[in-house]
This record gives structure tokens, C-alpha cells and sequence, in this order.
């Protein structure tokens, strides 16, 4: 049985992977993270079926002794944030995250109208 999401799943794994040094030198752990980030990735794992571990965090009931335990691909807005900060003073940081975010784009539209549910269009713009 094949996986139709292994490309989405493979891409969300790579902008994760590219972005997560940049976002803990700059931030530390979990510091643009919010409960409702929580919330949203929670939902997205209903819409494919799956429900996620709670965690002991008092807050960010995904984050675990290692950081968030949600899937990339389960978690878009975190997966592919960056601070506006590295894309200015780093332009070839730029570059390959532009380029890593035009295939989780790309991938995401595939899906169909019902995602991005309640995320901002101008986002992704």
C-alpha cells in the first residue's frame, strides 16, 4: 500500500529539518510557540484520522523532553517558520527556504480546497 502523502510528508520533513538550527539559535526552544499552534496541528491530525499524544508541558501539550512530537506535515505553520530576521540577514538561507516552501506549497494545493483550513491565505503568499 503506498503512501500519497510521503512527497507532502517528505517536503514538511525537509523545510522542518532546514529551519529548526536557525529557529533554536535564535529563539530557543519553543519560543514562538503558542497552545494554538497546538490546537491547529491537533486538528489537522483529525482530518487525517490520527490523534497525537498528549505531552507533560504545562502549556504546549505537544512538546516533549525534545521538542514538538507532532509530525511536520501535521504542524505546517511550525514546520515552516522562520523568522523574518534570518530571511533578511541571510540570504542564502533565503534562497533554500524559499525553495523548500514553494514544494510544501505546491504539495499543500494538491490536497484540494479544505487546506489550508482557517490559515491565512496572504500566508503562504
Amino acid at each position: 500500500m503506498s503512501d500519497h502523502l510521503a512527497p507532502l510528508k517528505a517536503a514538511y520533513a525537509a523545510i522542518a529539518a532546514f529551519t529548526r538550527p536557525f529557529c533554536m539559535r535564535q529563539c530557543g526552544r519553543g519560543i514562538c510557540c503558542a497552545p494554538r499552534y497546538c490546537d491547529l496541528a491537533e486538528r489537522r491530525a483529525a482530518e487525517f484520522g490520527l490523534s497525537l499524544p498528549r505531552q507533560a508541558h504545562p502549556s504546549l501539550k505537544y512538546m516533549g523532553e525534545e521538542g514538538c512530537i507532532v509530525p511536520p506535515y501535521l504542524r505546517p505553520l511550525c514546520a515552516v517558520h522562520v523568522c523574518e530576521y534570518e530571511l533578511h540577514l541571510n540570504p542564502g538561507f533565503g534562497r533554500g527556504y524559499r525553495s523548500l516552501r514553494e514544494k510544501v506549497v505546491a504539495l499543500e494545493q494538491k490536497l484540494g480546497p479544505s487546506w489550508p483550513i482557517d490559515m491565512d491565505p496572504d500566508y503562504w503568499d
